[in-house]
């Protein structure tokens, strides 16, 4: 699986306003959790799983997700490929990342707010955890 996007939509009528996808199934997952962001500065990086699938949400403001699919998971390099992915809670988009990448999370927006999918329960997935140093593929002060 590649990394990917599912195109969300919103509709809004007298009874406030509905986010869905309805084209596509979004994946199988175990469980989720949310993420708030208090101001721009906070970063969570790099976490990593081999199997585990994860995908992401904007519920409110913005964030940047960046993947790292390194060529051999357990010894990454320094010059390993970095995609970077906007999620705001206006675009609809529904973020795949498939097992064997690094995420890094960084919010746009104070306050933001971003919904996590995890395809393990959590006893899984700390068994599936790895770790990287936060600066080591990407410079988050110039992410804005």
């Amino acid at each position: 699986m590649e990394t990917s996007f599912l195109q969300g939509d919103t509709f809004t009528d007298c009874r406030g306003t509905l986010k869905f996808i309805n084209e596509e199934a979004p994946g199988n997952y175990r469980r989720f959790y949310l993420i708030t962001h208090p101001d721009k500065a906070v970063v969570r990086a790099w976490q990593g799983h081999m199997i585990e699938e994860k995908a992401f949400y904007a519920i409110g403001g913005s964030f940047t997700i960046v993947v790292v699919r390194p060529s051999d998971f357990l010894n990454p390099t320094d010059d390993e490929i970095v995609e970077f992915y906007t999620l705001t809670a206006e675009n609809g988009k529904f973020l795949r990342v498939p097992p064997g990448s690094f995420t890094g999370i960084k919010a746009n927006t104070a306050n933001a707010t971003l919904l996590v999918l995890s395809g393990l329960n959590v006893e899984q997935s700390k068994n599936d955890d790895y770790r990287q140093p936060a600066d080591r593929w990407v410079n988050w002060q110039t992410i804005s």
